[in-house]
């Protein structure tokens, strides 16, 4: 677990399920929409859940690279 807040990512077809330390998951979001808007359509965030909604016809593969520039242990 990193000091981000970050805990684990899991996709369900092509959407992602994000879930972080307790009370991160928005400010986690906030910063997915911001610096992965090329690759992620939106997010939905609770206390320590994220539902990720990536874009049409981008892979697993490309969401976690973006994440990975500002999430380091993503991958």
């Amino acid at each position: 677990m990193s000091s981000f807040g970050f805990i684990s990512i899991e996709f369900s077809g092509n959407l992602a399920v994000m879930k972080t330390r307790p009370g991160y998951a928005m400010a986690i979001a906030g910063e997915i929409d911001r610096r992965a808007n090329e690759y992620i359509l939106g997010t939905v965030a609770g206390d320590d859940t994220i539902l990720l909604i990536p874009k049409d016809n981008i892979s697993r593969k490309e969401v976690l690279k973006s994440l990975s520039t500002f999430i380091p242990d993503i991958e």
